[in-house]
């Protein structure tokens, strides 16, 4: 790897974690603790990458850790880089190019598709490689999805459309984009769409059929779509948890205080109808093995779609 790899993926690494600490904590992701070793793995990186970065980070001034790499804080000088890159065209360690090659011919021009629906779809196959850290042609999504497009210029439209909404990051390339989920991205495909407003791209009962017909719509909605977000259930399982640990004198005072701090920030995302799927993740992680609110952990880590329902 050379040293403008190395560069790309020392920033990679800190916006990722940013975007991680905004995730849990909008308004204030400065104060939040990660654990870089663990955070290195989410995001495809080896222990000794991992530590590469930190040790570069901290030296920047761009983090603070302590001893051995046990904590992960992003400074005000991180943000302010981030910032500074912010425009910046953004890499990926590696590009993904399928093995298949499609000729134009294989793109069904003759059948009509909305905007809104071309959006959904890109967002939909995206989401399916949220995780790996590769970059996917938009170009290759559309043609193997069978998506209309009547040029170039629709396809960069696409592409554009949904980088300014904070979706995707790009890499340009000549007549295609590829493309990575952002973390907004992620929320947005699990918690609304572009075609059926309110409702998710991913948990959606809404089937997709490709038919090469002039008149037909290549996405239907389901005519029972049902969305049942569980809030009431999952504040239920909230007050359980505060009132058991108010009780039950077997959890050390530390380990109480870090559940409740993050029953303050789930309870915050359920009144705005949001599922806090990185607090309900730390709340699983802290309460491994404590079998007094066990269940209602579960219940919390189902709404989130964390936990497999039975």
């Amino acid at each position: 790897m050379n040293l403008n790899q190395q560069l790309r993926q020392k920033n990679n690494f800190l916006r990722k974690a940013y975007e991680a600490a905004y995730e849990y904590s909008p308004s204030s992701p400065l104060s939040v603790n990660l654990n870089p070793r663990e955070f290195g793995k989410s995001i495809g990186l080896t222990e000794q990458d991992t530590e590469r970065i930190m040790i570069e980070l901290v030296d920047d001034g761009y983090v603070q850790s302590s001893l051995g790499l046990g904590m992960l804080l992003i400074t005000n000088a991180g943000l302010n880089y981030l910032r500074y890159i912010e425009d910046e065209p953004e890499e990926a360690d590696e590009e993904f190019i399928p093995d298949n090659t499609y000729t134009s011919n294989e793109i069904k021009n003759n059948t009509f598709m909305k905007q809104s629906e071309k959006l959904d779809l890109i967002l939909r196959e995206l989401y399916k490689y949220k995780n790996d850290g590769k970059y996917y042609s938009i170009k290759w999504i559309c043609q193997t999805l069978n998506i209309p497009l009547d040029s170039n210029l629709e396809l960069n439209k696409l592409a554009h459309r949904l980088k300014n909404d904070g979706y995707i990051k790009t890499i340009s390339q000549k007549n295609d984009s590829s493309a990575e989920l952002t973390s907004y991205g992620i929320e947005y495909c699990e918690e609304n769409s572009y075609s059926y407003s309110g409702h998710s791209i991913i948990t959606n009962n809404y089937s997709i059929s490709v038919v090469n017909s002039p008149n037909s719509n290549i996405v239907n909605q389901s005519t029972n779509v049902s969305i049942n977000q569980n809030y009431n259930e999952a504040n239920q399982a909230v007050e359980k948890i505060r009132e058991t640990i108010s009780t039950d004198e077997s959890i050390k005072e530390v380990t109480a205080n870090e559940i409740m701090e993050c029953l303050n920030e789930i309870q915050e995302s359920l009144k705005g109808n949001k599922k806090p799927k990185f607090a309900i993740k730390s709340l699983i992680d802290i309460t491994g093995g404590i079998s007094s609110i066990s269940s209602w952990v579960t219940v919390l880590g189902q709404f989130a779609g964390l936990i497999p329902l039975p």
